[in-house]
């Protein structure tokens, strides 16, 4: 244990410690040497655990199972509560956050995890402690999940880290420009919007047109501009590739947001400049409906107010006209008839 290739961890009884930073590139995400601080999530039941330099470069090895580490006795010395479940378990199924003191049991660590990696929002994944911002490694990660979610945590891993993908098989691209070509399925899309690549750029009125008639439920990103597909759920979107927040309706970002906001009238004040080719577009268009609307009924009443009282007066001498013409034909009539009676 005191070999010189080898560095000692020892974990002393539970006591918060500082947060590595959340704005942490995801390219730090390994593991460092011990001169640096303990990722935010550790095991409440570690007692001494031996790393080797090699860990540095190399992937993540497995972690042993909790149940397995020896147990430190001043966590052991009571049961404690998940904060994810609420229930309470004994400390040898639990796992402890130095950065907020929260233990959560290994099974509610596990779902957490493999929600996160199913949902596509690997870049950055926090402490589940009820508002931690630390970040976890994917050393920590890796002894949470199945083999089957870690190696699809390290592919998206690398697709974020790429920074552009081919949009219909998902590999990672080294295209720079507007135009992307993938190697893979021998697919050419743009860059801008991932449809299929076009000479036009992406704000020509003409492609905003044809994306208006043929997308549903797709929209862009608009901090990043990466095509989103929504299948139901509300409209707090998060998206899985820069993790901004915002609104499915309106888009704007989800800390100036109100439901107000999505309202036509309410939107136009906004300080958004996202007016993309989608919602917002439909929400101008019915603001100046609703104000178009207002001034034709507002003007047909002025107008009605001044023509009625003319038009009733022109129908009623006319029909005055009307009824003497009638008088005037019928006594003709009945003096035709006495002459035609009398002869």
């Amino acid at each position: 244990m005191t070999a010189p290739d080898q560095h000692v961890l020892s974990l002393l009884p539970y006591e918060p410690v500082k947060a590595s930073s959340p704005d942490e590139s995801p390219e730090q995400d390994t593991v460092e040497p011990l001169k640096k601080a303990a990722p935010p999530l550790v095991m409440a039941t570690m007692n001494v655990v031996l790393i080797t330099p090699e860990l540095s470069t190399a992937p993540p090895k497995p972690m042993p199972a909790l149940n397995a580490l020896v147990p430190s006795a001043d966590i052991n010395s009571q049961p404690r509560e998940c904060a994810i479940c609420f229930e309470k378990s004994q400390a040898k199924n639990l796992c402890g956050s130095t950065t907020c003191g929260s233990f959560f049991c290994n099974g509610c660590v596990q779902m957490y995890l493999q929600i996160k990696i199913q949902d596509g929002q690997v870049r950055r994944i926090r402490c589940p402690g009820l508002g931690c911002t630390a970040i976890l490694s994917s050393h920590h990660i890796h002894g949470h999940v199945t083999t089957d979610h870690f190696q699809r945590y390290l592919e998206l891993k690398e697709k974020v880290r790429s920074g552009r993908v081919c949009p219909p098989c998902g590999q990672p691209v080294t295209s720079t420009g507007r135009k992307i070509h993938c190697q893979a399925c021998t697919a050419t899309t743009c860059g801008d919007c991932g449809e299929p690549y076009h000479l036009f750029g992406c704000k020509d009125v003409s492609y905003k047109t044809w994306r208006q008639q043929t997308e549903h439920d797709v929209r862009s990103c608009p901090n990043c501009h990466v095509d989103i597909e929504k299948h139901g759920g509300c409209t707090h979107m998060v998206c899985t590739h820069c993790e901004f927040e915002f609104c499915w309706l309106c888009r704007v970002s989800w800390d100036r947001h109100t439901d107000a906001m999505c309202k036509p009238l309410a939107f136009l004040e906004s300080e958004s400049t996202s007016l993309g080719p989608n919602a917002p577009i439909r929400a101008v268009t019915k603001s100046i409906v609703v104000v178009a609307a207002t001034g034709v009924a507002a003007v047909s009443v002025g107008i009605a107010a001044a023509i009625a009282p003319p038009v009733l007066l022109y129908n009623g001498v006319k029909s005055l006209l009307h009824r003497r013409k009638q008088a005037k034909a019928i006594k003709k009539l009945e003096s035709l008839r006495k002459l035609q009676a009398a002869a």
